[in-house]
């Protein structure tokens, strides 16, 4: 079966699974791109720079899209998987209660996305926190519901990825592409 060229998005509250699943697909040999906001976090704690989204959600967010945007002119049109996209941003941004700048949804919208995205639902007993993940279970609860809302008013389908072993995330994923998992 001929898989459209496209680029899928799995998305998520913080510490849902969505790296384990990223680095699962990748040992399955696809090509992935790991979540911005997290590199640029790290970057940010290792230069001493002190725009994070806890600290300036509008500075934080412009750094990543502009990265995301950046990433995007260089990815070819075959299939791909993202650890977020900018969708995400928008969500993240009102869980801050703030406004996302229109051109993020215009972004979004022309974008290579698939219509089709995974959202990882919150899962208690994997919840864990770290130098970059500082919100609440709570917290995430909230993030979740925003990123739901921000991708359906985008139009975009969620497909919520079920609470499996990884490689069974992984595989659900591929089957829900119309991928053949190979035993």
């Amino acid at each position: 079966m001929a898989i459209e060229k496209k680029h899928y998005v799995i998305t998520g509250a913080p510490s849902t699974g969505k790296s384990s699943v990223i680095n699962e697909l990748k040992k399955m040999n696809f090509v992935c791109y790991e979540e911005i906001a997290r590199e640029i976090i790290k970057e940010n704690q290792e230069n001493n720079r002190n725009i994070f989204p806890w600290v300036n959600m509008r500075e934080f967010s412009d750094m990543v899209y502009s990265r995301m945007k950046n990433r995007a002119k260089h990815q070819s049109n075959n299939l791909c998987f993202l650890d977020r996209s900018v969708v995400d941003l928008i969500g993240y941004m009102e869980f801050a209660n703030e406004t996302a700048p229109i051109h993020y949804a215009e972004f979004a919208k022309s974008s290579r996305y698939a219509k089709k995205v995974f959202i990882m639902p919150i899962w208690a007993s994997i919840y864990t926190n770290d130098q970059e993940r500082k919100e609440s279970i709570e917290e995430a609860k909230m993030i979740d519901n925003n990123l739901r809302k921000s991708y359906n008013k985008l139009g975009f389908t969620l497909i919520d990825v079920p609470m499996l072993t990884i490689k069974e995330r992984a595989e659900f994923i591929l089957t829900e592409i119309g991928l053949q998992i190979q035993a």
